[in-house]
């Protein structure tokens, strides 16, 4: 069965500071139903690879009826102010994502980050506050089945698609060779636990990788990802054993960082946030 599910690689650069900028890539994913449905909208600047994408479908951005954010992370909804003046979709996103997207200047103020303005764009209203469990029907025979998975961010979900066992996690997974990023440890766990336990999944797709993971993969990538939180948790607890108990959160940061061999300092708030998230 050919997939409903259409992956859109878009690169970018992620500001550190005023000297650096690192590359990265998001996926954005169109959903093939009656109402075309747009599953990440990238940072600010992505709506033209998302555009491109779209034409090559025999598609444009005005036939997008639906934006869904999996989260509320600012490489995942810069591009919701283009979509929202050009096509005036139904936006939708979980409950607990709504106050950041609705306002990403309390999304700065509490989650700094630099560069933010630059990736995240401006705030848009959202039509449809999702709950674990809702069934988002895209007409023709094809729905979306949100699965709450926090723990990447308050607000993270996954959607899985029943009519070709295609599921999208977003961010719930993370790359295992790169820095930590998530703001409650327990929560990725249960959320990474929970998708390991659901049924009749054929292909899933992570918002880092164009090709999907299928068959045995599946399963493999999400143990990878528990061990991967695992190997965190014992690096975290050996530096704070080890380190003066005055030791800043930044300072444990970095040598976490420099033991476990992942990218030098300067040491990002983000970062910061999730190795203390070890030892709250």
């Amino acid at each position: 069965m050919t997939s409903k599910i259409h992956p859109i690689r878009i690169p970018f650069q992620l500001p550190v500071n005023e000297q650096r900028k690192v590359d990265r890539i998001v996926y954005s994913y169109v959903v093939t139903g009656e109402q075309l449905c747009l599953v990440d909208t990238g940072p600010v600047g992505g709506e033209h690879f998302i555009v491109t994408a779209l034409s090559e479908m025999k598609l444009s951005e005005k036939d997008v009826k639906r934006v869904i954010n999996t989260h509320e992370h600012p490489d995942h909804v810069g591009g919701n102010t283009f979509f929202k003046e050009t096509a005036q979709p139904r936006f939708a996103c979980h409950a607990k994502a709504v106050r950041w997207i609705e306002s990403l200047e309390n999304q700065f103020k509490e989650r700094p980050v630099y560069g933010f303005y630059s990736l995240a764009g401006q705030s848009i209203q959202v039509h449809q506050q999702l709950q674990d469990g809702d069934e988002i029907d895209l007409g023709g025979g094809t729905t979306l089945t949100v699965i709450f998975t926090p723990g990447h961010s308050p607000g993270s979900i996954s959607l899985f698609c029943p009519q070709d066992g295609s599921l999208i996690v977003g961010d719930a997974i993370q790359p295992v060779d790169n820095l930590p990023l998530y703001n409650d440890l327990a929560l990725t766990r249960e959320s990474l636990k929970r998708l390991m336990a659901l049924p009749d999944v054929k292909r899933m797709y992570l918002a880092w990788v164009e090709k999907p993971f299928m068959g045995n993969e599946i399963k493999k990538t999400l143990m990878t990802s528990l061990d991967y939180l695992d190997r965190v948790d014992t690096t975290v607890r050996q530096v704070a054993g080890e380190l003066p108990q005055n030791s800043t959160p930044e300072n444990i940061t970095r040598e976490v960082l420099i033991r476990m061999g992942l990218e030098p300092p300067p040491v990002m708030p983000m970062t910061v946030e999730s190795i203390m998230t070890h030892l709250s």
